[in-house]
């Protein structure tokens, strides 16, 4: 009995003298004999094709090394011949120690070149969902009960002491849309017991190279979605984004509640990545508080400035009611105009797609042409139908460089598919700008109306927009009163009545050479050459139209100036998207050598000429005149009266509601 005693002894001593050299040796063991076995059961078990290129390779120790050399993971079928997932290297490293106490520890996870090539079908199918079998759902039971016969397991039952990501390749296609790449170069981070998580990432989005760290209070609250307080900030596009509050937000916890700000040094750098067109808008930040429930997001404490313009307000989207509805309210105490200077940007067009002129490829383009475009669907009743809303803005000072505009103010609504603005209003130091509109779009008619009026608005502010340096002063006025009504919103032109004048009344604006079309040419010429240019002047210009059922006709158009007075007619059609308009040039006094002859303007909105009003025959009138002009001109200057040199019959005409039809213009 002694000896067999001494024979077991001796037998654990030998099995733990082979189980300590086993863990503190660090002996390595191929596996790769096993590679067709872990494929197999990998591969039923994901329901696809699983090969492992590389070595397979277990280090024996406390903490065992798991490396692997290489593995792909096919796609589904149904897809493209190809791989899901192309691994070359990973590497990770997990405690026996801390199993003993139910703690998962990762000492080390490496991962060397891997390719993520995403696919979702037209379908909605996608090559990443496993087909895995769904087990029954069970109670979940309450989280704060003790499980039957044991402890409370501890809170931190996971870590990971150091986490090594490098070229990594995701690629995602969709069916609808353009493919999206991201490339992670190198990504590094950790989560210890008892520390906090962190990560730090730099790679290529959409080839925008990128920056992002991520932080938060402990990697096992964290993956269990719990109430872990976290903080994102990233860098892309010369954009910085910051993200702070708790985790739960990110699956829409009941009351959570975040602070995020946005802030970059040009809104268009944003572009590529956004695949939009933007103004450049510069040096621009967005600050908010925000309040996220499963039907509600509050923004709190929104703060947006330009420059040095600033918006303060709220906004809210609440799902809660029948419909939607969405609200922004926004206070300012100075909008500096020029700090939302885009300089000459204008929206990028769609781009058009070639023909070659074959009768098919016609009849495509055709059928493309009559498809309702972006702005037909925004202003269609089922897009307007969706949501209500209501948008409110008010400043106390606006300011156009050094111009002080007043006040101003804008309201719109967006009830029941009705779009209304009312009012927008700009309270000027020596006039108003007041505007209200309403559109409703039908599926049948769709009914709209303007009314705009502009009570002598400095034409001096308007002239500095675009040069600051510029003299120019005088006023502006504008009435505009339109209905309209149509089959579609974006044909609502093509019904409409009412009027539309506009008065510009102008101080120190040259007429340049225009005045060349009818007065003397000697003297002209002599003019603009050595004396100083700044004798002829524009006085004002007029322009007061009747629409009557898309057709709006010119009853006063005139443009005066020192030395000669344009009278214009004509008229413009919105059914057919025409227009004729003919600009007669009269001198102010009869001249010798005039050139004056009519000019029409006409044809498509696309597609116009520009010519003399009667072809060949004007011209050869024209040059009748100006040879006898030596004969006719003093006797004219005799017994015909000289318009005033100041515009004074013209200029300076009252605007406001029609009460019939206009008088002619004196002159024309």
């Amino acid at each position: 009995m002694r000896y067999l005693v001494r024979a077991v002894v001796a037998l654990l001593g030998l099995l733990l003298i082979a189980l300590l050299v086993v863990t503190l040796l660090r002996i390595p063991l191929d596996l790769s004999r096993y590679k067709p076995l872990v494929e197999d059961r990998l591969s039923e078990a994901l329901g696809r094709q699983v090969a492992i290129d590389g070595a397979l390779v277990v280090t024996t120790s406390l903490w065992p090394y798991f490396e692997l050399g290489g593995m792909r993971i096919a796609n589904p079928p149904g897809f493209p011949v190809g791989d899901v997932v192309v691994l070359e290297q990973a590497r990770i490293s997990i405690g026996l120690p801390p199993l003993l106490q139910r703690r998962v520890v990762i000492r080390d996870f490496k991962v060397s070149g891997m390719t993520l090539d995403l696919i979702r079908k037209a379908d909605g199918d996608a090559n990443w969902v496993l087909q895995t079998v769904v087990a029954p759902e069970e109670d979940p039971g309450d989280p704060n009960d003790i499980p039957a016969g044991g402890a409370r397991p501890p809170a931190d039952f996971l870590a990971l002491d150091a986490l090594e990501l490098a070229d990594i390749v995701v690629r995602f296609r969709r069916a609808d849309a353009d493919p999206l790449e991201f490339h992670l170069w190198d990504a590094t981070g950790g989560a210890p017991l008892g520390e906090p998580m962190t990560l730090d990432m730099e790679g290529t989005l959409l080839e925008e190279p990128f920056a992002l760290e991520v932080k938060a209070d402990s990697l096992s609250d964290f993956l269990k979605m719990t109430k872990t307080r976290l903080g994102i900030g990233l860098d892309i596009a010369s954009t910085r984004f910051e993200f702070v509050g708790l985790s739960e937000a990110l699956r829409g916890g009941r009351g959570t509640e975040i602070s995020l700000s946005v802030s970059g040094a040009d809104f268009s750098s944003m572009n590529n990545l956004l695949r939009l067109d933007l103004p450049p808008v510069e040096d621009y930040t967005l600050k908010a508080s925000a309040r996220l429930e499963p039907d509600k997001v509050e923004l709190k404490s929104l703060d947006l400035a330009v420059k040095n313009s600033r918006l303060k307000g709220h906004m809210l989207y609440d799902r809660t009611g029948p419909k939607p509805l969405a609200t922004l309210d926004l206070h300012s105490e100075l909008i500096q105009l020029a700090d939302f200077d885009t300089g000459d940007w204008t929206p990028e067009p769609e781009p058009e797609s070639a023909t070659d002129g074959s009768s098919e490829e016609k009849e495509q383009q055709d059928t493309a042409d009559a498809a309702p475009d972006s702005r037909a669907e925004l202003l269609s009743p089922q897009t307007l139908a969706r949501l209500d809303g209501r948008v409110s803005v008010s400043v106390d000072e606006v300011l156009s460089g050094e111009d002080k505009l007043g006040k101003a103010e804008l309201v719109m609504a967006l009830q029941d598919a009705r779009l209304d603005i009312d009012p927008l209003r700009l309270q000027l130091p020596k006039s108003t700008l007041q505007m209200a509109a309403s559109l409703k779009p039908g599926e049948r008619a769709s009914d709209a109306s303007l009314r705009l009026v502009i009570d002598k608005f400095d034409f001096g502010v308007l002239s500095r927009l675009s040069d600051p340096a510029s003299k120019a002063g005088g006023t502006v006025s504008v009435d505009i009163d339109v209905s309209a009504s149509a089959g579609r919103a974006q044909d609502i032109l093509s019904g409409a009545n009412g009027h539309l004048d506009v008065i510009a009344e102008l101080e120190n604006v040259k007429s340049g050479l225009v005045d060349l079309w009818a007065v003397n040419l000697l003297s002209a010429v002599v003019s603009s050459s050595v004396k100083d240019e700044g004798d002829s002047k524009v006085n004002c210009m007029i322009g007061r139209f009747l629409l009557e059922n898309g057709r709006m006709t010119a009853e006063q158009l005139a443009a005066d100036t020192s030395r000669i007075r344009i009278c214009g007619e004509g008229n413009i059609d919105f059914t057919d998207e025409t227009f004729k308009l003919v600009a007669t040039p009269k001198a102010k006094r009869p001249e010798f050598f005039s050139l004056a002859t009519p000019v029409a303007i006409n044809g498509e909105f696309d597609d116009f000429r520009i010519g003399m009003k009667t072809g060949v025959l004007t011209l050869g009138t024209t040059a009748t005149k100006f040879a006898i002009s030596p004969i006719t001109t003093p006797l004219k200057r005799i017994f015909r009266e000289d318009l005033p040199r100041d515009g004074a019959d013209v200029c300076g005409l009252p605007i406001g509601p029609r009460e019939g039809p206009l008088e002619p213009l004196p002159g024309c």
